[in-house]
């Protein structure tokens, strides 16, 4: 799968050509044109969507699109699948029977036996608008409704919210009594696949085990309903455990693979995920529970293991924007090769990649593999932390907001902090002179492998400053006294790094887009924090 940012042109990538798919051994493509916005719901009201209307026509045409699209994915030998997003429905048709649909609060409520007709109604709709589908994947965990202008879902009374609240209302029950409908509808009456998502926010069905299997064991198991599932705990984040529903119940579960990831540059500078995916992230070395799955290599022989889907390129919010896809595709092919078979092992995949799609050869092999597992390494100790708690996300797409190092700085641990974030930085520099280093046969690749590495050599460089001026810009809030000496001198290469990357982006046409220094959705971020310290220290002269 594609997946675009929610209301943004589409991003140019190679990954949307269900021929590349089929040639890299991909047997299926998810197909983002949203297939919950297909349906006219004339079985239900044939006078809802007025024949000439703005919304029957974009819904009509959005139909002829999605079939278009899964055509093309058959053409190319794959099968092709449509993301699917419940509960999302007409505004007209919500409007018409809110009082038969909605609870109280507005919300919709997919258990209410007139709801449950039109989930019906628009499954059957759906696949006799658009018979090549293959299947449906289910999205119920969080809905965005910026690519759909005549709909809205669950809590989403205001035209201007975008992003709807959850279709499940009362937990366990509420999956059960779409996944009943869908299996029958879909699964049993006209053969189609459903990957239900058990992506959620919470200790819930995603994370859960007792959650996981309270729903799963109500539902008969079906060769066509498959759990979909991503490979970590939570969100595609480092230092979080390999997930724990993976391997249980009696159903049949594909997992989710994500090769873009917001938390880590989105391909604006190396990450590489093939062997920590495989194989468990460093961070796994000594497990809390012995004898746990670690990666995929640990429950690909389990017998509810289905496969693997990757998000190709996407997720998160707005930039970074690359202009060359090397480090997406190499976790693609990785993780798409070794799902076919294997058998293999993650290196064998690797240096295949080095020598078919890059040309490599020799020593270059080895070095791109070097820079590749330094990566890894390198993005763990300079934005997270082996020594403490760390927010995940403080640094996310394109956004950099100001970590809590209060952990680090109340347990003495500040030196060995700022030891890992030095030593990331080194780690960096090595992956910068690798990337110089190696020969490549394609010159625009090698443009972009070195522009990047010294993107993420810049980045880190200032993650590491901005570290040192939180630990002891916190030191000072705590004690009233200010190392103004040492404060200003990393203010200072803050501030130098700023303008080396501001640099490269303008003399480096293969530069990816630059952070910005204010946090996740615009609010105050690093910027702010190191102002405040920067006015502590000028104010002390």
């Amino acid at each position: 799968m594609v997946h675009d940012n929610p209301g943004e042109p589409p991003q140019p990538t190679a990954f949307r050509d269900p021929r590349k798919l089929a040639d890299w051994g991909y047997n299926g493509q998810v197909l983002l044109a949203q297939a919950e916005a297909c349906e006219t719901f004339d079985a239900i009201a044939p006078d809802i969507l007025p024949k000439n209307g703005d919304a029957r026509i974009w819904i009509e045409q959005h139909a002829r699109t999605l079939e278009k699209l899964a055509k093309q994915a058959h053409a190319a030998g794959i099968k092709a699948y449509a993301w699917m997003q419940f509960s999302v429905l007409p505004r007209a048709l919500v409007a018409r029977f809110k009082n038969q649909i909605c609870d109280g609060q507005g919300r919709i409520d997919l258990e209410r036996p007139m709801m449950q007709r039109i989930l019906r109604a628009q499954v059957a709709e759906l696949f006799d608008r658009c018979p090549s589908l293959d299947g449906i994947v289910v999205r119920t965990g969080e809905i965005y409704l910026h690519d759909t202008p005549h709909h809205r879902a669950s809590g989403n009374q205001d035209t201007n919210l975008l992003q709807a609240g959850t279709a499940i209302l009362r937990g366990p029950e509420s999956h059960i009594a779409l996944l009943r409908l869908l299996r029958d509808e879909a699964c049993v009456k006209r053969g189609k696949v459903v990957f239900y998502r058990t992506w959620d926010f919470g200790n819930n069905f995603h994370v859960n085990p007792e959650y996981y299997l309270k729903v799963t064991a109500a539902i008969e198991p079906h060769p066509n309903l498959i759990f979909s599932i991503k490979h970590q705990a939570g969100d595609f984040l480092r230092m979080t455990p390999f997930n724990p529903t993976l391997g249980l119940g009696k159903h049949r579960q594909i997992v989710e693979v994500q090769c873009q990831r917001e938390a880590y540059g989105k391909g604006a500078h190396p990450f590489y995920i093939g062997d920590g995916v495989i194989n468990g992230w460093e961070e796994y070395a000594t497990p809390t529970q012995p004898g746990r799955p670690r990666g995929l290599r640990d429950i690909v022989n389990n017998t509810n293991f289905a496969g693997v889907w990757t998000w190709s390129r996407g997720g998160g919010w707005e930039g970074p924007y690359i202009t060359n896809e090397l480090w997406c595709a190499l976790n693609a092919y990785v993780i798409a090769k070794y799902a076919g078979n294997p058998q293999r092992s993650e290196k064998e995949i690797f240096d295949e990649f080095a020598t078919q799609q890059l040309g490599l050869k020799g020593g270059d092999v080895a070095h791109f593999r070097e820079l590749n597992l330094l990566s890894a390494a390198a993005v763990l100790r300079g934005q997270c932390s082996l020594r403490g708690p760390v927010d995940p996300w403080w640094a996310r797409d394109d956004f950099i907001a100001a970590p809590n190092v209060s952990f680090f700085v109340t347990n003495n641990l500040v030196t060995d902090a700022l030891a890992e974030k030095a030593e990331a930085v080194r780690m960096w520099k090595r992956v910068e002179t690798l990337a110089q280093q190696i020969k490549s046969a394609d010159a625009q690749t090698k443009d972009f492998a070195v522009t990047s590495a010294a993107y993420g050599r810049i980045k880190y460089s200032l993650f590491e400053q901005a570290w040192v001026i939180l630990c002891y810009g916190a030191m000072g809030d705590e004690g009233g006294k200010y190392d103004c000496a040492r404060l200003s001198a990393a203010i200072a290469a803050y501030d130098r790094f700023w303008r080396e990357w501001r640099a490269l982006k303008e003399t480096h046409p293969s530069c990816a887009t630059l952070y910005k220094d204010v946090a996740f959705q615009n609010k105050p971020g690093i910027g702010v924090a190191v102002d405040k310290y920067r006015r502590i220290c000028e104010a002390a002269k």
